[in-house]
């Protein structure tokens, strides 16, 4: 069986310095022989960046164009199956400044072939300093990308007061408890430690942060379970067909928080001749919209869930609680991976 490579997103709003992280970051991963494939994503300036990042040896493809969380995500994924396989490969996907990382995310766990050559999939999310939170109506979707992270980069600290460094780190922890905080070399000897050792990779701490709740002096190194939390996980579960429409929607405000997005198809018993279309992202409350499909779809009623941590038992166990057992002849409802 080939050995998976993990795959790295890198996440930040429009100049937050993802390229400059990367350009400072795959010296260092290749010192310490690693391969790294490099996909660049920008609406015009891809293959400016790509020929930047390029060196002798190096693989760097460009997509230009819209973003690869939605119109560009068919090239993305052709790019990513054709990545020649070489020992010690780690591929880095740079996404434009307005990317969905968790549409993004969810397309790379569904895809069978995909979840065949690559993972984990961690999320990078690059944080400037001094612009963080000040984009006007751009504000929401600066935040999602942080919340979603596994690890977070600052850049642009040396010419921002302590004051306002951390305020932003306190924002950051608002919004996102789970991710770590990195620098460039002690990221670079992880990915190194998830490529040549794993399962027994390790997360080097950022002393400004630990996050446990015993002293920072008594910290030991991460196990790897630790480091793969932080991963993206996929869930596919079967949902038995059909349901009530009130237990339903109960069952979907019951998902942990770690769900950071559902979606599928679903028939109520209110309406069984009608086949709908559901979908709840991040904090929801209220009830989830249901779309009516123009047709019976191929699939069985089903739901997709991404996260991180999640635990695919009680989760199981919830549903069948509230929805009761769904079908056991398809045989569809299996881990997506992560």
């Amino acid at each position: 069986m080939k050995k998976t490579a993990p795959l790295i997103l890198i996440v930040g709003f429009l100049g937050a310095g993802k390229t400059t992280f990367l350009r400072e970051l795959l010296p260092l991963v290749e010192a310490r022989g690693l391969d790294p494939f490099v996909i660049i994503n920008d609406y015009a300036n891809a293959r400016v960046d790509a020929a930047s990042l390029k060196s002798e040896g190096r693989s760097v493809t460009p997509i230009n164009g819209n973003c690869i969380c939605c119109d560009s995500i068919f090239e993305l994924m052709n790019v990513l199956l054709e990545i020649p396989d070489s020992d010690n490969r780690i591929v880095f996907i740079e996404a434009n400044g307005t990317t969905d990382p968790t549409a993004l995310v969810e397309h790379l766990l569904v895809n069978p072939e995909l979840r065949k050559r690559f993972a984990p999939v961690l999320q990078v999310a690059v944080v400037d300093v001094k612009r963080w939170q000040k984009r006007h109506w751009h504000d929401e979707l600066e935040h999602l990308q942080v919340e979603t992270a596994s690890h977070v980069l600052f850049t642009r600290t040396e010419k921002e007061s302590k004051q306002r460094f951390a305020t932003v780190q306190a924002d950051i922890e608002w919004f996102n408890s789970r991710a770590d905080w990195i620098t460039h070399q002690p990221f670079a000897l992880f990915l190194e430690k998830l490529v040549k050792e794993k399962p027994m990779a390790s997360i080097p701490h950022d002393p400004q942060k630990c996050r446990h709740d015993h002293p920072h002096e008594d910290h030991k190194p991460h196990h790897s379970q630790h480091a793969l939390s932080h991963a993206f996980v996929g869930l596919q579960m079967e949902l038995p067909d059909p349901v009530p429409a009130k237990s339903f929607q109960q069952w979907l405000k019951t998902l942990p928080p770690d769900v950071l997005r559902v979606k599928g198809v679903v028939r109520l018993i209110e309406m069984p001749d009608k086949w709908l279309q559901f979908q709840r992202v991040d904090d929801f409350r209220g009830e989830a919209a249901l779309m009516e499909l123009p047709e019976k779809p191929e699939l069985p009623a089903c739901a997709v869930l991404i996260g991180v941590k999640l635990d695919e038992v009680s989760i199981r166990n919830e549903m069948i609680k509230i929805l009761g057992q769904p079908p056991k002849e398809h045989h569809w409802g299996l881990p997506l991976g992560g």
